[in-house]
């Protein structure tokens, strides 16, 4: 499972990102945020987001599953769940690390605004629209990608590969 291909390289990756907290922080103008990092996947996308954004923010985590392997199950399961004094009131800013089918986003964009968020927005780090089963558009997205198995910089097939520096695809 090995055969990987550089899709988007650690440096195009970096500029992107600042490119990204830089639109949050005009959009939210001496606001506080609330990046809310959707485990495991999104976690180095959200800390390096947050090293590069310039205003005041807190982080706080969910977990959620519906793969296995390579497949989405067409389920999806709160793994973590949000507490509602974290989330009460404040602008989150809710970021995944892939958007396919958009099941999952779709349901915890709908979760969190149970908890009475002041604002809420989606930041995505592949936007994989060729899957999308669900009427789905983030309002930050950092790459749009084709259908590819996508691997590294927080993505995995099975727990393995997350820490590999660029976003690769699977080479068949």
């Amino acid at each position: 499972m090995e055969n990987f291909k550089v899709l988007i390289d650690e440096k195009r990756l970096d500029q992107r990102i600042a490119e990204i907290a830089k639109e949050i922080e005009n959009d939210y103008q001496g606001e506080e945020v609330v990046f809310c990092s959707v485990l495991k996947g999104a976690i180095f996308f959200t800390v390096d987001l947050m090293k590069k954004y310039n205003g005041l923010c807190e982080i706080q985590f969910v977990r959620v599953s519906s793969y296995e392997g390579e497949n989405s199950t067409g389920t999806v399961t709160l793994k973590i769940p949000l507490k509602k004094e974290n989330i009460e009131n404040k602008n989150i800013i809710l970021i995944e690390d892939i958007v396919d089918t958009g099941r999952t986003f779709n349901y915890l964009v709908d979760y969190v605004k149970e908890l009475n968020p002041k604002s809420i927005k989606t930041c995505v780090l592949l936007d994989k629209k060729a899957r999308r089963v669900v009427d789905f558009e983030a309002d930050y997205v950092a790459f749009d990608i084709d259908d590819l198995f996508v691997v590294g910089y927080g993505l995995d097939y099975d727990e393995k590969y997350r820490n590999i520096p660029y976003v690769g695809y699977v080479q068949k």
